[in-house]
């Protein structure tokens, strides 16, 4: 049985001060929760460390938001692969759609820096979604980003890897995706994901949805039989209401009652 998935992405918000909060107030709001989802949190670099010592010993995970494709370190502003492992990471985003849009990073770019965190033992968090040109041709895109994503990973890799499905006119807008877009994204990676690497990786694999997630859509997207988790932004930073989000997936995955 796949354990169910919660994501924070914080993107540039959170000073360390309210990093550390953060971390205090949702585990309070939380509770077992916490060992019953596997809850991923993704400050920006500059809250790393300090997030990393506040969730030790405590079942929360780290991630970061990027990595460089480079191996080398003479790239001013970037960071590695062996740096962000060392600092405590277990998880690290990769192909989010303003990456895409405003640093240029292309499927090629996305696969090889998926590449370095694999080397350096990370786990990838994969964002993969149509984009707004691309609405109407959805699964396309999907097949095509997935193609060369994945370029080079065996059957083993991809077991072990997060897909997060977020097109990107889900971004910053008032509502998700409806539920029966989601539903099709999710059912379309995995069944491309079984018929290319195997029956076993498509059970395997799990499939978060993030964009515009707020409380009350969560319900019904977490009716979604190939979903197995959400990911969230902006609710990502109240600690209140992600530990309420923590609890709909857990609820809704039948895994609340044995908390």
């Amino acid at each position: 049985m796949r354990k169910s998935l919660a994501l924070s992405n914080w993107k540039m918000a959170m000073t360390v001060a309210q990093s550390q909060a953060f971390v205090r107030e949702f585990l309070a709001a939380a509770g077992a929760l916490v060992h019953l989802v596997d809850v991923v949190i993704c400050p920006p670099y500059t809250g790393l460390y300090p997030v990393a010592q506040a969730i030790a010993g405590t079942g929360l995970m780290l991630g970061a938001q990027d990595v460089s494709a480079a191996a080398d370190p003479a790239h001013t502003g970037e960071v590695s692969a062996g740096l962000l492992a060392d600092v405590g990471c277990q998880w690290v985003m990769l192909g989010h759609w303003e990456l895409r849009r405003h640093h240029g990073d292309s499927d090629e770019t996305v696969n090889r820096k998926l590449h370095r965190l694999l080397a350096a033992g990370l786990r990838p968090l994969l964002l993969v979604g149509e984009a707004s040109e691309d609405r109407g041709r959805a699964l396309l895109a999907l097949q095509a980003q997935l193609f060369t994503i994945l370029n080079g990973c065996t059957a083993e890799q991809v077991a072990q890897m997060v897909f997060v499905y977020e097109p990107e006119w889900t971004i910053g807008v008032a509502e998700p995706a409806p539920a029966f877009h989601v539903d099709m994204g999710c059912r379309f990676i995995r069944g491309w994901l079984a018929a290319w690497y195997g029956p076993a990786v498509g059970q395997a694999v799990r499939v978060i949805y993030g964009g515009s997630v707020a409380l009350e859509y969560a319900p019904d997207l977490l009716t979604i039989p190939d979903l197995d988790g959400l990911g969230a932004t902006r609710k990502g930073r109240d600690p209140a209401v992600f530990a309420e989000l923590v609890r709909l997936i857990a609820q809704a995955k039948g895994v609340e009652r044995k908390a």
